[in-house]
C-alpha cells in the first residue's frame, strides 16, 4: 500500500493509520541508526555503561528539549529487545548529565504492549518497533 496515498486520505481506517504509526517509527529508528552523530552525545555516552549496542538498537522517539532547559527523553529499544525510557538534564551541548537535574532510566519493557492484535488501534506500537528493529538487523521476521 502506497504510504503517501494514505497521508493524503482525510479519512483513514485502523489499519492505515497503523501503517502510518509504523512509518513513523521505521523513519526515526533508520535516521538515527544511518546518522549516529545527530543523537545526543549523552546518549552515546551514558547507556555505553549500560551495555547498549547501538549498532543493534533503534531509537523509538526522542525528544531534544532546548527551551525552558536542555533535557533529552524518549524511548529506545535495545538490541536484548528491551524498551528503555529515558528522561536525562543535560548540559547545553547535551554531551554530560547535570549532576542536580534528572537522570531517570528505566526498563519498561513489561508496560509496553506488543499485541499485534489491539482492538480500536490494530497493531501495537511496540510491535511494530520490534519489527522495524528486526528489520533493519537483517533479522526474519516471525509474522507475515
Amino acid at each position: 500500500m502506497d504510504i503517501e496515498r494514505i497521508r493524503r486520505k482525510r479519512q483513514k481506517n485502523v489499519q492505515e493509520q497503523s501503517l502510518l504509526r509504523r512509518e513513523g517509527l521505521r523513519l526515526t529508528a533508520e535516521y538515527y541508526r544511518n546518522q549516529p552523530d545527530e543523537l545526543p552525545r549523552v546518549l552515546l555516552h551514558h547507556p555505553q555503561a549500560l551495555g547498549i549496542d547501538w549498532s543493534r538498537t533503534i531509537m523509538v522517539d526522542l525528544h531534544i528539549e532546548q527551551y525552558g532547559g536542555h533535557s533529552v527523553s524518549g524511548l529506545l529499544l535495545t538490541q536484548d529487545c528491551r524498551f528503555i525510557e529515558f528522561d536525562l538534564d543535560t548540559n547545553e551541548d547535551y554531551s554530560k548529565l547535570d549532576a542536580k537535574g534528572r537522570n531517570l532510566w528505566h526498563d519498561v519493557t513489561e508496560q509496553t504492549s506488543t499485541s499485534r492484535h489491539n482492538r480500536g488501534t490494530g497493531v501495537s506500537d511496540g510491535a511494530w518497533a520490534l519489527e522495524v528493529q528486526r528489520q533493519l538487523n537483517g533479522e526474519a521476521s516471525d509474522n507475515a
